[in-house]
């Protein structure tokens, strides 16, 4: 049997990593094994101390010969970890074929790679097992050697091409598809909003992962994961140290298992470690105390306001603002009286007064006018009426003859990135603007808008181009409202000289 290579990333933790090479180093099969080691480099402006640490890591897995072969990849620059990730496994796995993943706080068994390169040559054509995980929760129940479950866990794991094509990194489309489909009660087996929230604000820019995409990506496949009954891995970054890791003692496993043996399993998903999961994470998340919290804070509120209805009165009378499902990015400003309902609005972008908005993603950096409507549904014109009582359970007018939604009432809105739109303006369902696109006043948006177009009227058409096409294209490749935020000083510093701009950040690639 070929073993599969091991890619190991790491940054500015030089403990951890030593600790992660260390216990790989006594696996049974390292002395067999290839090792990729990716070394993430220096963010921008970096002071001494971090390029210290940096440093500080590049001589710990230079210090011995962790496995038979070990090869090193040290960045010049910060890739940051969720790209370092899909550069690194992409590169790998297009040459082996399969891979092994390891982070710098996961610390493994002596019978991990053991585990991994079994279960990696017996599943190999099975399609719908995509993921291998090292991990599994802390528990105390008995459950089969080795399972399936349909939650991807990225501490410690291993998977083939053929499942890694399916990785897609585009969480617009993600986000659509899981809706479309009526997977969002998958996605978020856990209980809560626990996941989807993390792939909604890879939209709106409050998170940079990797993970959630590849766990959309599987589920949108069909795809399961194995597991073991007890952890071949102990994850040690919960201790502040790590990215997007705070402090928590509820993933620790006390005892790692040495040897666990891969043998013929039914593919599906395993009920009891399900329900065991779902457990775990009903406790870490507190979601029995969160909803009695909020049934308590909805009770002193109605008390309140019997014994002070003056302040009811006083407090109604306020512009508000009214959020439904709705996930909100970083520096965002909405005006009072809009009402925004399963709908994400990126970094940056304000939303002005009245607009009415439902199923729509705004991009960042976006301006909206006043009374924007967008994404209010369709009524079906080949039935015998249009009424939705007739055809829809969501009783619009109070009641419904319909047992069923016969139609999909509402289709997906996206507005792309640095978007103006003017006042009154008007977006019918399905439709897509592109990035740097001007919508002017009035309009009616009945069809999809090219980036960095200049559309207006009723009905909508494109009278003009920001930039000429070369540098649309270029605009589109830099993507520069995904910069970290020390960087936006130079979009101001070169505001009116966009082809200097793109100079400069043909430089600085």
């Amino acid at each position: 049997m070929k073993l599969a290579p091991i890619i190991l990333f790491v940054y500015n933790r030089a403990a951890h990593t030593r600790k992660v090479l260390e216990a790989l180093f006594l696996n049974d099969l390292a002395k067999e094994s290839t090792l990729y080691i990716y070394s993430d480099g220096p963010k921008e402006n970096a002071t001494n101390e971090e390029l210290e640490k940096i440093q500080e890591v590049r001589n710990v897995i230079k210090e011995k010969q962790w496995c038979k072969e070990v090869h090193i990849v040290e960045h010049k620059t910060n890739y940051g970890l969720a790209s370092n990730i899909i550069k690194g496994v992409t590169e790998i796995i297009e040459k082996d074929g399969n891979i092994i993943v390891l982070e710098d706080d996961i610390v493994t068994s002596k019978g991990f790679l053991k585990y991994m390169n079994d279960a990696l040559s017996f599943y190999k054509n099975e399609d719908r097992v995509m993921h291998i995980s090292g991990y599994m929760y802390p528990h105390k129940d008995q459950l089969p050697e080795t399972f399936f479950f349909n939650v991807p866990l990225c501490w410690g794991w291993a998977t083939w091409k053929e499942s890694w094509t399916n990785f897609n990194k585009d969480s617009v489309y993600l986000w659509n598809e899981i809706k479309n489909r009526n997977l969002v009660y998958e996605l978020d087996k856990f209980g809560g909003d626990y996941l989807s929230s993390q792939l909604a604000h890879n939209i709106t820019g409050k998170l940079n992962t990797w993970f959630i995409k590849w766990h959309t990506s599987v589920l949108l496949n069909n795809g399961l994961t194995l597991y073991p009954k007890q952890s071949l891995v102990d994850n040690i970054g919960f201790d502040s140290t790590g990215v997007h890791k705070g402090k928590d003692k509820k993933f620790k496993n006390p005892i790692l298992a040495d040897n666990i043996k891969i043998e013929k399993v039914d593919i599906i998903e395993n009920e009891k470690a399900k329900e065991l999961v779902k457990a775990f994470y009903k406790e870490k998340l507190n979601l029995s105390k969160k909803k009695y919290k909020e049934k308590l804070k909805v009770k002193l509120r109605s008390l309140f306001f019997k014994v002070f209805p003056d302040v009811k009165n006083t407090i109604q009378n306020i512009p508000k603002v009214n959020l439904n499902k709705t996930y909100i990015g970083n520096h965002c400003k909405i005006y009072p009286l809009a009402r925004i309902k399963n709908s994400l609005i990126g970094n940056y972008t304000y939303i002005a007064e009245n607009s009415v908005i439902s199923n729509t993603i705004i991009g960042k950096f976006c301006s909206i006018g006043p009374n924007l409507m967008s994404g209010w549904g369709y009524h079906p014109t080949n039935g015998i009426s249009t009424h939705p009582m007739f055809y829809s359970t969501r009783k619009q007018n109070g009641m419904t003859l319909s047992k069923e939604d016969k139609l999909q009432e509402s289709l997906p809105i996206t507005i792309g990135n640095d978007v103006f739109v003017g006042m009154n303006v008007t977006i019918l369902d399905g439709v897509s603007i592109g990035d740097g696109a001007v919508i002017g006043a009035g309009a009616l948006v009945s069809k999809d808008i090219p980036p960095y177009a200049i559309a207006v009227g009723n009905p909508i058409k494109i009278i003009n181009y920001r930039f000429k096409d070369e540098i649309i294209n270029e605009m589109l490749k830099v993507n520069w409202w995904n910069l970290n935020e020390d960087k936006l000083s130079e979009i101001e510093k070169h505001f009116f000289d966009v082809e200097k701009y793109l100079s400069y950040f043909e430089r600085k690639k």
